[in-house]
């Protein structure tokens, strides 16, 4: 059957979704956990997704501990405050931050959700004033509205792990008035950062500033802490950084899978289309799987069911379009879930903020504008097939070989052909197959749905790619 690489494709894409992250990770029980938080890492949301993927199996299979070792200028406000409190502070493990050299803007606030603050010898800590993501300063009003908000659930946790609010605040919105934090004095408009000299300083009331103590190495700080176990880092290993750019390509293999199918659907007996098809959307679920997205047996299993009604409508109930449309609906609904991230939707959508429209735009924003991206592409492609596949050499060999069976150079032309020209079918019509009009065999497409070989046949419509008959029901000759 021409089209089984959609079938293939289908069963391919589904299998591609498994839960590959699973297989040979190292187990984190009784050890302690490092999580490098270095210059980007708290700008990609991505990488967001790996710590709190760490996290929760830090929790289920009961690490000693959890390191963060800060060298971060800072990064995404809402992604840190949903770790801040999805993800750190419900943790029953210890958690510790050791800034080595510097947790600035979102890295100060991870710190301060952690237990304990460790400094380097040589370190700084603060400056966590919130800013829009491309940098320019935001309204006033606006700037307001997001401080509160954003305060008010940082102060929830840092109070719970017993930080000083007012210096946690300090950090965050800038000072209305001149104010003293121990040996720092902040003017007024300034936001607060330390030294790590200045933020292990014992106050009056025989408490830190901040940080708990100076440690030269997380090795130094564990030992403080007289955690005696084995140390994991915690990085990307190489498959998942290939499965993070697969899912960062999202767009292009959905551009890619769209126009395969198109082809495959529209070329006689070819497969190019096909496998072009296979390959990009196993990849799109692969790498979407791998990235921690929604990309698995559910969103492959919606993919194979949108890719049988569009095969229902096609070869069983043609120019109905109850099953195209269906089918179009299961494959959006497959690539678009296929990208939300896993732990947002069961952390957010599912964890009750999907009342707050601000919140849900955040977490379904950039995989629709990908979707939208890969859709206008696909929708792009499928154009240009249109006007130009049907003349390329490589159409005029694939279509000689396939519709007519002559010596190749002598390929099939059907410009000779007008609506209302009669033929007879020569293979069954499923609804694709050939047809005897005008002294060629020409490859056509049943409305009527399937036809027994040597029907009459009449042309209603011609496509690039094929013609459309139905049954010719005139008396012969007229």
């Amino acid at each position: 059957m021409k089209h089984i690489h959609l079938l293939l494709l289908a069963f391919l894409a589904l299998f591609a979704g498994a839960p590959f992250r699973a297989a040979a990770e190292e187990s984190f029980r009784d050890k302690v956990v490092l999580i490098p938080v270095g210059e980007d890492a708290l700008t990609s949301k991505q990488s967001f997704g790996f710590m709190n993927r760490i996290l929760e199996r830090a929790q289920k299979e009961q690490a000693r501990a959890v390191v963060f070792e800060m060298n971060t200028p800072g990064g995404l406000a809402w992604e840190t405050s949903e770790m801040m409190m999805k993800s750190i502070q419900p943790l029953t493990i210890p958690t510790y931050a050791y800034v080595n050299p510097k947790a600035m803007s979102a890295g100060a606030l991870i710190s301060a959700a952690c237990d304990k603050i460790y400094m380097a010898p040589v370190s700084s800590i603060g400056a966590a004033g919130i800013i829009t993501s491309s940098g320019e300063e935001m309204d006033p009003v606006m700037r307001k509205k997001a401080e509160s908000a954003f305060w008010a659930f940082t102060r929830s946790v840092v109070t719970e792990k017993g930080y000083r609010p007012e210096v946690i605040k300090a950090m965050m919105i800038p000072s209305e008035e001149v104010q003293e934090f121990g040996p720092v004095k902040l003017e007024k408009g300034a936001l607060l950062t330390l030294t790590g000299k200045e933020a292990t300083t014992r106050l009056d009331d025989g408490k830190h500033l901040l940080a708990q103590g100076t440690a030269t190495s997380v090795a130094d700080l564990l030992a403080q802490e007289k955690v005696d176990a084995p140390v994991v880092t915690a990085v990307p290993t190489a498959f998942e950084k290939i499965g993070l750019w697969i899912a960062w390509a999202s767009p292009l293999l959905i551009l890619l899978g769209i126009g395969g199918i198109y082809m495959e659907f529209k070329t006689p007996g070819f497969g190019i289309g096909g496998i072009v098809a296979i390959a990009a959307f196993a990849l799109f679920f692969f790498g979407n799987n791998i990235a921690g997205n929604l990309a698995g047996y559910e969103t492959a299993a919606l993919l194979v069911l949108g890719v049988i009604l569009l095969c229902v409508e096609f070869f069983v109930i043609p120019g109905t379009f109850i099953a195209a449309i269906a089918g179009g609906i299961c494959i959006f609904l497959a690539l678009f879930g296929g990208m939300i991230s896993s732990w947002e939707w069961d952390n957010v959508i599912r964890g009750g903020q999907w009342e707050d429209f601000n919140t849900v735009a955040l977490v379904l924003g950039v995989p629709l504008l990908k979707l939208v991206l890969g859709l206008t592409g696909g929708a792009i492609v499928i154009t240009i097939l249109m006007k130009y596949l049907p003349d390329s050499v490589l159409m005029r060999r694939v279509t000689n070989a396939t519709v007519s069976g002559g010596p190749a150079g002598e390929a099939v032309s059907i410009t000779r052909v007008q609506v209302g020209d009669r033929g007879n079918a020569v293979t069954e019509l499923k609804p694709n197959g050939k047809a005897m009009i005008n002294g060629e065999i020409c490859e056509v497409f049943s409305r009527q749905g399937i036809l027994i070989k040597g029907t009459p046949v009449r042309v209603v419509d011609i496509r690039p790619f094929d013609l459309v008959v139905v049954r010719d029901e005139s008396p012969a000759g007229e």
